[in-house]
């Protein structure tokens, strides 16, 4: 494998292509390239076997084919520099997938100590074993859905694809056996309820296993196209960042809050706590592995869901009237 694919941003920050950022990123965003479609098909996703979307495309991201060794002599130089602190590596399902991840990783460790996160889907636990010999420090299993029924409908056999809600679950406490930090990532705006979010949250938190969201974002010629009102849309992912802050913070957890027909009506907390976690305004910043933050994977510059800094005074209000505390 003499390729990899790198995210726009992240080539920016290498020095391998001119990108203009408000805020650049600080983890380099990768993937293991392949010209092939993935074997699975996740409805959202560009590179599903069913979707007709670019294959550059990670949710907004563009993850541009790139020189293996150029991009591995670069990352350790910014890691070095202190312009990157982390590599991301994403994974697709196709035949020389595993090969050609080993082979990434150990290219990377060859060069550089720089901490290194893997988003797969539930392997066996004598890989798990060899991942984490290879220098893996952070494991990510996106669950994507935040229900049995809406995996199954998106990513499992009512789409076509070979995963399952039970195998995934099994997987992330699997992984959670061999590293000290294992993830998964939840897509808001699927059909899921305030209550069916929160819920999965709280219960993944207590299995120490953290959650990092993503807002659903459509990219052209993917299978899922779902109509959205706008408004109730930042409401419900606003609400369920704030919901999720409170809990990895130990501040509230899921049975201290009340919600009505799945609306949360009730964070758990009294209402000048949640108007001071409001301001403080880390709950509404990238969620995900230690230094990750994502600038624009999934935002326009008119509607920003997961700020890459923290949110100005400006952003801070918006955010009160979005959730409804003002």
């Amino acid at each position: 494998m003499r390729k990899v694919r790198v995210s726009l941003g992240t080539l920016g920050v290498l020095g391998l292509e001119l990108v203009q950022m408000d805020t650049p990123p600080t983890t380099a965003y990768l993937q293991i390239y392949t010209e092939e479609r993935c074997r699975a098909n996740c409805l959202f996703c560009a590179q599903a076997c069913g979707s007709q979307a670019e294959l550059t495309h990670i949710a907004r991201g563009m993850y541009m084919p790139a020189d293996l060794d150029a991009v591995v002599q670069r990352l350790k130089m910014a890691y070095e520099r202190g312009y990157l602190r982390r590599a991301c590596i994403q994974t697709a399902l196709y035949d020389t997938w595993w090969e050609d991840t080993v082979h990434l990783i150990k290219r990377i460790r060859a060069e550089s100590h720089i901490p290194i996160s893997l988003s797969v889907f539930p392997l066996s636990d004598e890989r798990y074993k060899e991942l984490k010999e290879l220098g893996i420090n952070e494991l990510v299993i996106p669950l994507d859905a935040c229900t049995p029924e809406l995996f199954d409908k998106i990513k499992g056999k009512s789409a076509g694809g070979p995963y399952s809600w039970e195998r995934h679950l099994d997987g992330i406490k699997r992984g959670a056996r061999f590293f000290k930090s294992v993830g998964t990532h939840l897509i808001i705006g699927l059909g899921e309820t305030d209550e069916n979010a929160v819920k999965l949250i709280d219960e993944l938190h207590s299995s120490k296993i953290n959650t990092a969201l993503f807002a659903y974002t459509y990219v052209p010629g993917a299978q899922l196209v779902l109509e959205t009102n706008k408004k109730e849309s930042i409401r419900h992912y606003r609400t369920v960042q704030l919901a999720r802050y409170l809990i990895i913070k130990g501040m509230a957890a899921y049975p201290d809050m009340r919600f009505s027909d799945g609306i949360l009506c009730d964070f758990g907390v009294n209402r000048d706590r949640a108007l001071g976690v409001i301001e403080e305004g880390a709950a509404f910043q990238t969620s995900g592995c230690p230094e990750c933050n994502r600038p624009m994977a999934n935002e326009t510059f008119s509607r920003i869901y997961n700020f890459p800094r923290k949110p100005n005074d400006m952003e801070i209000e918006s955010i009160r009237e979005e959730i409804g505390l003002k």
